[in-house]
């Protein structure tokens, strides 16, 4: 109960005094968030990447937040770096504070709330927020070890990780669930619905499969070779392969060009021997076996 509490005094504080608090709490940052000359470098376009300096103290179940981000958005990313040319001196030590998962939301609602979400919502709503909901109300252990030992220091039963949410949504303005137990329900509705979309789609695909095996029955020899190597593309290949935008997906063409070896009585006969003995066949390995 002691942390709950603790964190609700936090949240009543401005950004200033709470950054303060946790100074005094956690100690200061020993070393810079990156290497002076390095980061100078980058800005001019030297080097691709900026050398971190040592300030992570995960460890202890700690994350670093630089406390100018009520100024600057994504301030540890190099790209919003060089695209907001932000200084070097955000980067400092004196410029960065220690904080617990709890902590470290409060600063981004602090922020949010003091720059009209200007600042800090975003990181607020999309990262940390979503990770007190899977960790303490879901009770969803994360399984990277860094992350346990942040789980464990900051660890609030379900109740009370619940009505922390609530007292920082309402300071955001934001509406919130009624009660932990509305939570619940709702994620158990959300989740019944994402069953039952993928079990349509994967009722669609099963049908899209069937009507291909079916057309693909009524081809003979006397078929076009064109509809018989698209009809043994898309039933060896599948649409899987056709939305695929990676560099590694096979065209029609490039499967057209594979079976140039073959005439087209063979593709087709061989195309009626693989749904009928092997139907879940797919993928390249397919196109060796003709």
């Amino acid at each position: 109960m002691s942390n709950y509490n603790e964190y609700k005094k936090l949240l009543t504080k401005t950004y200033d005094e709470a950054v303060n608090f946790l100074l005094n709490k956690h100690g200061s940052a020993k070393d810079d968030y990156f290497r002076e000359s390095s980061y100078q470098r980058f800005m001019n376009g030297e080097i691709k990447n900026i050398t971190p300096g040592k300030t992570t103290r995960t460890n202890e179940g700690l994350y670093c937040h630089h406390i100018d981000q009520i100024r600057w958005l994504n301030i540890s990313d190099q790209n919003f770096v060089k695209r907001y040319n932000i200084p070097f001196e955000s980067q400092r030590k004196d410029r960065l504070v220690y904080c617990d998962l709890l902590e470290h939301t409060i600063l981004h609602v602090l922020i949010a709330k003091e720059t009209s979400s200007k600042f800090g919502f975003l990181g607020y709503d999309a990262y940390l927020k979503p990770n007190i909901e899977l960790w303490y109300l879901d009770e969803i252990m994360p399984s990277l070890e860094w992350m346990k030992r942040c789980f464990h220091i900051s660890f609030l039963e379900p109740q009370n990780a619940f009505d922390l949410i609530k007292e920082m949504q309402e300071k955001l303005g934001q509406s919130y669930y009624n009660t932990l137990e509305d939570y619940y329900e709702t994620k158990k509705k959300i989740e019944e619905e994402k069953r039952k979309r993928l079990q349509r789609q994967k009722q669609e695909e099963i049908d899209l499969r069937n009507r291909r095996i079916a057309h693909a029955k009524q081809l003979h020899h006397n078929s076009t070779r064109s509809d018989i190597v698209a009809a043994s593309y898309l039933i060896r290949i599948g649409e899987r392969d056709i939305i695929d935008f990676s560099n590694n997906h096979t065209t029609l063409k490039e499967y057209d060009s594979k079976m140039k070896k073959y005439r087209k009585d063979e593709i087709l006969d061989e195309l009626i021997t693989y749904i009928e003995n092997d139907p879940e066949l797919t993928g390249e390995e397919s196109i060796e076996k003709i």
